[in-house]
């Protein structure tokens, strides 16, 4: 990688110079070509902008987890607040949908009236925040127009977390925090990362997340990254699990998704190949992160990636906009195109759905952008049984007899900034969906309406347009995407 990305905001950082080095080791996109599918097929964006953007505030943490994917562990001093609010400001005008504010931890450094203003202004532009954060500060009184809260506890005990951190008592913190969120009536989500030294803690992890009520519960497949990495070859940490581990944890990861019935979903916030374990097949969990299609990551100098532990960046959001970015070519011949990809995923039948797994692994030849570790290297009949009929998604729009009364959450927002690319879209709390004219014609009736809305309302107001089958379907899929609460 010869050519060097220019950082900062349109050249006011001070770290750099667009001659000189990243300071995060992130350089121009490199072509990586390998087997390549053996049918010409490609992964697609699923929209003209991400769904999801991670904005890495900061990579400054009290914590000194052994698996932290950062590049660096900065200083809380060294920040750039005006850059990150740049950096908020381009994905609101863009109305990406949903927003992490990540880090490092984005509550050590940053004020809670900042992390309010950012996530006010992108709220009012049509995006639902989420703050991922360790726990160890807890942010009192936080706006509502807040999304959710993703806590990371990676233990069923103190002893096991906190070896993990490297932080005493940061256990105990972390569930402090993440109760005192829920008694607060904000939705949490309790973010595992699976290692090999905690893969037998799933289930107990689950079982603490449902005894403080959290919402939901997204384990995190540990992948080799930044200061991760150099920690890998520790035998000592223990932090690759086996593929006889891995195992072991979704067998617990089931055992809990059986139990304990969150309000939301028990499943992985990262990709796993879909012929690794059949189970998650038969429970239509297959897992696939997005990177590429519906996901991005942005580092705190604005830098574009196509995932956090990516050292690619295709562009600088402060000196670009976003849906040039996404869509620039070199996304499409760089990655999308699949041509990293080797067996056994260029011969599989659903590698246009899963894409090989998790996809980036500083560890593997080219530094990334491969398929999993968990199937490099293993037979091409690995994948044999799978095929694209098999990829169920259990997405239930039957309609009860009566007709319903629902709630209008304050998360459903309209788009209509992309209609001449083809892209007409409504989002909730945590779902994006694009929609026809008449569908938008019914979201914006419900968005002019007040927080009540009558099932029965809407299928006489839509009479001889929408048959009434169809509006109480999308009514169906309205309450399933959390862009409605069933009254009743």
């Amino acid at each position: 990688m010869n050519d060097v990305v220019a950082c900062g905001a349109a050249g006011n950082c001070g770290s750099c110079k667009p001659t000189q080095t990243h300071p995060h080791g992130i350089g121009v996109p490199k072509l990586i070509e390998r087997a390549g599918p053996k049918i010409p097929t490609s992964l697609k964006p699923l929209f003209c902008i991400p769904t999801l953007a991670h904005i890495e505030i900061t990579y400054a943490c009290m914590e000194d987890c052994i698996m932290c994917y950062n590049p660096s562990r900065e200083k809380v001093s060294v920040r750039d607040k005006a850059t990150v609010w740049e950096i908020v400001k381009r994905i609101a005008a863009a109305r990406v949908p949903h927003t992490y504010l990540i880090g490092g931890e984005p509550t050590y450094g940053f004020t809670k009236e900042e992390l309010e203003g950012y996530v006010e202004h992108l709220f009012e532009h049509g995006s639902s925040v989420t703050i991922v954060t360790n726990g160890q500060i807890r942010l009192k009184g936080m706006t509502r127009n807040l999304a959710c809260y993703g806590v990371s506890i990676h233990g069923a005990d103190a002893e096991t977390h906190d070896s993990i951190t490297r932080v005493r008592g940061s256990w105990q913190r972390a569930i402090n925090t993440a109760q005192a969120y829920v008694d607060e009536g904000h939705d949490v989500r309790i973010i595992p990362v699976v290692m090999g030294r905690n893969h037998d803690h799933m289930y107990g992890i689950a079982e603490l997340a449902w005894k403080m009520g959290a919402e939901a519960l997204y384990y995190d497949v540990y992948e080799p990254g930044g200061i991760g990495e150099k920690n890998s070859s520790s035998l000592e940490l223990h932090m690759q699990p086996s593929v006889e581990e891995l195992r072991i944890a979704i067998g617990q990861i089931l055992k809990a998704q059986d139990d304990f019935p969150f309000r939301g979903d028990v499943g992985f916030g990262t990709a796993l190949p879909y012929c690794f374990d059949e189970r998650l097949i038969a429970r239509g969990m297959q897992a696939n992160c997005g990177v590429g299609t519906w996901f991005s990551a942005i580092t705190n100098t604005g830098e574009f990636r196509l995932c956090n532990q990516s050292r690619m960046s295709f562009g600088n959001v402060l000196q670009k906009p976003i849906p040039d970015i996404w869509l620039d070519p070199r996304v499409d011949t760089h990655f999308r195109a699949l041509q990293w990809v080797d067996e056994p995923c260029a011969s599989c039948p659903v590698l246009e759905d899963c894409g090989g797994g998790c996809k980036v692994d500083e560890g593997c030849e080219s530094g990334e952008f491969c398929i999993d570790r968990l199937i490099r290297g293993l037979s091409p009949e690995l994948k044999l049984k799978l095929e694209p009929s098999m990829l169920k998604r259990f997405h239930d729009l039957s309609y009860p007899e009566h007709y319903r009364t629902s709630y209008r959450s304050k998360f459903l927002a309209m788009t209509r900034m992309y209609v001449d690319r083809g892209d007409l879209f409504f989002k909730t709390r945590y779902q994006t969906v694009r929609v026809g004219e008449d569908e938008a014609a019914i979201i914006e009736t419900i968005l002019g309406a007040s927080e009540v809305i009558s099932e029965r309302g809407l299928v006489e107001a839509f009479k001889g347009k929408v048959p009434e089958d169809t509006l109480r379907r999308f009514y169906s899929g309205l309450v399933w995407t959390g862009g409605l609460e069933t009254i009743c």
